[in-house]
């Protein structure tokens, strides 16, 4: 089998992502998801958490708005994948994420703390039905339940870093590292640091409006600055600008 990941992931008919939270997809992936949805591949998109400890940007929700937070997400989430084509979506713990004979399983956005410089983990609030503190092979089984349901060729998730390091992140990359060793489907992973030289690199052209449009529906998490030629550029909810590359680094 070829060791280029972009080969495995060109050749692949489904492939199977996972991500901790909503908004993950778009900012962590959304170029390439994108860009494989334009090119006619299915892809299967598994969200963790629904973001219920996300901050939220001031003035995003409206006045007299009484939906919680975690069901405002799942409508951005929808509206986000509509942009990206991403057309089956689903949470880990819920049919057919979820184990056979399992009670469906709610894992809770584990929040984020530093607990020192460079080593994040989960908010002093985050409790037993957070996704970092539930057993790790609950949350393996309920993705191989869904991998023999959708039969992906590929699975794409976090390295071991996990993007910035948010421990449910990292959490997410060892679950489906468990996951592609029991069902054997083949696991590319994505660059956390840009231009990481252990990833094979390629632009993606051609998909920054869609993403651009996907990225505006997470008015409760971020906001779009504008573009700087195909980069789109974001302000997150803390505070910290970003830019957001129509690039992809991956490796197996």
């Amino acid at each position: 089998m070829t060791a280029d990941p972009w080969d495995l992931l060109e050749t692949a008919h489904t492939v199977l992502v996972v991500h901790a939270h909503p908004d993950d997809e778009s900012l962590a992936t959304g170029s390439l998801l994108a860009t494989l949805s334009r090119a006619g591949t299915r892809v299967v998109l598994v969200t963790a958490t629904r973001g219920e400890e996300g901050e939220v940007v001031p003035g995003s929700i409206p006045e007299g708005e009484d939906r919680p937070l975690d069901e405002i997400r799942a409508h951005e989430i929808d509206a986000a994948c509509a942009h990206l084509g991403i057309t089956e979506r689903h949470m880990l713990g819920e049919p057919p994420a979820l184990a056979p004979g399992a009670e469906p399983r709610r894992y809770r956005d584990s929040g984020m703390r530093w607990v020192r410089k460079g080593l994040a983990g989960p908010a002093e609030t985050a409790g037993p039905a957070s996704f970092t503190h539930r057993p790790r092979k609950d949350a393996a089984d309920d993705l191989v339940a869904l991998i023999e349901q959708a039969r992906p060729d590929l699975l794409l998730g976090y390295d071991d870093a996990g993007s910035y390091g948010h421990p449910d992140h990292v959490h997410a990359h060892h679950v489906t590292v468990a996951a592609a060793e029991r069902t054997g489907v083949p696991l590319v992973q994505f660059a956390s640091e840009p231009d990481d030289t252990a990833f094979v690199w390629r632009d993606l052209p051609g998909v920054a409006d869609q993403v651009e449009s996907a990225l505006r529906c997470y008015r409760t998490q971020l906001t779009v600055l504008g573009r700087d030629g195909q980069d789109v550029l974001i302000r997150h909810v803390g505070g910290q600008d970003d830019r957001i590359a129509m690039r992809s680094g991956l490796r197996r």
